[in-house]
């Protein structure tokens, strides 16, 4: 049988077949390990394009102090107690007067609530000073309590401050709150209740562990509390307590306002360079007297009224004013002061002449303008003891003490420095020695 020959497809077929063999055989170009990368141009605008700012901060303001205060409530009862609604109603009985005595205490009110935080505390505490005073330093009556505290004298000295005739730091708000929150502090861990905590603060720590016996406080309901063999006082005292917790958490229902805190703040305290007297104090400061006495009342005692004080708790707007115009008065000036009222015509520049200092710096000290006349019956703040007291302008003699110079004798007693120089045969390079007696009256006086 003979063979036919392939068709026209086929050997089209083969041929494509053997083309591709081929292709497979043969080597393949090896990649350009090193490309030639063609970036795209880019235009640049013409015009600056606008720079977007980030949002703000969100940076949270501290709560106000009455949100702080009701976050720290321990306990509220305010429903159901006869004894608690009762002194509620009583302290909320004129709102004007609950609103302003809180208006005044809030100073003090801060520098207690801080020291709460710190220690972390039932903010019930922080109403303790008024429950006992209404935030008032209190003096001593004879060996009694005193301060906003209302400590005893025993238990002042005993927990380290300082109780004299010339200093009473239970009248100092910073150092009496540091032992009043401290022994608070040592009831609550010691008892586990701030309710028996307070009660231990009034009555005293071993008449409350008298009256638990075995019980243990944390466990007492309200009927046991009550029950505790302690005075009518000291239950009352923790009435009025929550009471207060009670007027603070929810004013409206009680038909009151609180004074508002938003921009107050603490009192700052001021170590001093050399004590100063607390009249001169208020006019530096630019605050009324009665309020510095009010902040500063451990150095105002029934001898020594005003000062000196060698520590100062001002309000921070009065810090600065008050530095500056301190700088501007010698320290030898600063704590002896005294008033007197003008009987004759004067000026302030004839005035100042008179004792030996400047007339802008004698301004300064009463707040007033040097270039103004002085008038008849009006007061004057001048250095140097008082006309009537030892060691006066009634004396004729001083004697000298190590220290002392002659402009500083001269100011003391109200003199011109010319004139005891005049009267002593003096001159200002004399050397002063101690012991020795200067007069310090003319001769014909």
């Amino acid at each position: 049988m003979s063979m036919r020959e392939p068709c026209s497809w086929q050997r089209s077929a083969a041929v494509i077949g053997l083309l591709v063999l081929g292709a497979c055989s043969a080597p393949q170009p090896r990649p350009d390990l090193n490309p030639v990368v063609v970036e795209p141009v880019i235009s640049l605008p013409t015009t600056r394009p606008e720079v977007t700012k980030p949002p703000p901060l969100n940076v949270s303001k501290p709560a106000p102090p009455w949100q702080r205060l009701r976050e720290r409530f321990a306990f509220l009862d305010c429903e159901n107690n006869p004894a608690v609604l009762r002194e509620a109603r009583r302290y909320t009985s004129n709102p004007h007067r609950f609103s302003e005595n809180w208006r005044k205490a809030l100073p003090l009110f801060l520098l207690v609530l801080e020291q709460i935080e710190r220690r972390d505390l039932p903010g019930e505490f922080a109403l303790l000073p008024y429950v006992e005073s209404h935030y008032r330093q209190l003096p001593a009556k004879g060996h009694g309590p005193a301060g906003m505290w209302q400590l005893m004298e025993r238990t002042a000295v005993d927990q380290g401050l300082k109780v004299n005739r010339s200093l009473d730091e239970r009248l100092d708000a910073r150092a009496s709150t540091a032992v009043a929150i401290g022994l608070l502090e040592r009831y609550d861990r010691q008892f586990s209740d701030w309710r028996v905590a307070n009660l231990a603060f009034n009555a005293g720590e071993y008449r409350v562990k008298r009256a638990l016996g075995n019980r243990q406080a944390r466990q007492l309901d309200r009927e046991q509390l009550a029950s505790l063999r302690l005075s009518k006082t000291s239950h009352e005292h923790l009435a009025r307590l929550m009471a207060l917790s009670c007027i603070i958490n929810d004013p409206q229902r009680f038909s009151v306002s609180l004074p508002s805190v938003e921009e107050l703040i603490a009192l700052e305290s001021l170590e001093l360079p050399s004590p100063i007297d607390l009249r001169l104090a208020a006019v530096l400061a630019g605050l009324p007297l009665e309020e510095l006495l009010r902040f500063n009342a451990a150095w105002a005692g029934p001898e020594k009224p005003f000062g000196p004080a060698s520590q100062l708790s001002l309000p921070p707007r009065s810090v600065k004013p008050f530095e500056l115009a301190m700088a501007l008065i010698p320290d030898d000036m600063l704590s002896n002061w005294h008033t007197r009222r003008i009987n004759s015509s004067t000026t302030l520049e004839s005035l100042a002449s008179r004792l030996d200092i400047s007339p802008l710096l004698l301004a300064r000290a009463n707040g007033l303008d040097p270039e103004l006349p002085l008038k008849i019956g009006q007061e004057l703040l001048l250095p140097g003891p008082a006309p009537n007291s030892t060691n006066t302008t009634s004396a004729q003699t001083h004697t000298i003490r190590r220290g002392d110079t002659l402009s500083t004798i001269a100011r003391r007693y109200g003199v011109q420095l010319s004139e005891l120089l005049r009267w002593n045969t003096l001159t200002t390079k004399s050397i002063l020695k101690p012991g020795v007696s200067l007069r310090v009256r003319s001769p014909s006086d």
